[in-house]
């Protein structure tokens, strides 16, 4: 895939003071975070505290009460889901919806017809396949008849055929086995490689270490801590975050946890 990024490590997200919800719930309040191209961001906290919510809400799939969405410079809040896309940002959501009557090739060169994306979708499809080989195999097979793992692998592939800035993957490891997860992981090492910037929220706290640069925890609908991969939480500090309901910061200052 052909990197689309300008300006490497320049403000590539700056959301500020989002607030978002459903109806008349209020689900995440004052939630800030920002990333750099080329950079990959994960997102944790226990489940039901807005990660879902505030990533539906600022690729467009929910609905902002306040704050402001600045992508590659630009004001996207409140945008609707397909000018966001059209901008560069990709959301694969949780049990992304696919079209279970096309095959996978078919799947893949649809997501392809974006603006932008269109007049190489031959030479991308060539590199998804290359990354996801069971894609390749199972290139005329119906999505309907895929295990989860490769139906996960598709959702991830067509999301990097409209050939992204920032690709959000909501728990894009939910449900998979051990082995599956594994491969995913070492596909989307080598997307990063490529120098897209990824935002991830999944369970699997080692996926997540594994892959971004840096972490945010979010509870209650805001940020309340984040440090860097590199200088992973222990085990008693994730245990405070997960099930003590709160983030412990830690006394380093070169880059374990802090407040924020």
């Amino acid at each position: 895939m052909t990197s689309q990024h300008s300006n490497a490590g320049s403000c590539l997200l700056d959301v500020s003071s989002l607030r978002a919800g459903y109806g008349r719930m209020q689900v995440v309040e004052d939630l800030s975070l920002h990333l750099a191209t080329g950079e990959s961001l994960a997102l944790l906290g226990p489940n039901g505290h807005g990660k879902t919510t505030a990533l539906r809400a600022l690729t467009g799939l929910g609905r902002i009460t306040s704050g402001t969405v600045l992508f590659d410079g630009e004001d996207l809040t409140g945008k609707p889901a397909y000018d966001i896309v059209r901008k560069g940002l990709m959301h694969i959501p949780q049990a992304s919806q696919l079209f279970p009557r096309l095959s996978v090739e078919e799947n893949l060169l649809l997501a392809g017809r974006l603006p932008g994306a269109k007049e190489s979708r031959h030479e991308t499809l060539e590199m998804v396949q290359q990354l996801f080989p069971k894609l390749a195999q199972r290139r005329d097979q119906l999505i309907g008849t895929l295990s989860g793992g490769e139906r996960q692998m598709v959702a991830i592939g067509m999301g990097l055929m409209s050939k992204p800035k920032l690709l959000i993957l909501d728990e894009p490891t939910l449900g998979l086995a051990p082995k599956v997860r594994y491969e995913i992981l070492e596909t989307l090492h080598a997307v990063r490689e490529t120098g897209l910037s990824l935002i991830v929220a999944d369970g699997d706290i080692d996926f997540l270490f594994d892959l971004t640069d840096r972490w945010q925890l979010v509870e209650m609908g805001k940020v309340v801590a984040s440090g860097s991969t590199a200088n992973r939480p222990s085990d008693e500090e994730m245990m405070n975050m997960f099930i003590g309901g709160h983030a412990t910061p830690a006394p380093n200052p070169q880059g374990g946890l802090r407040h924020g």
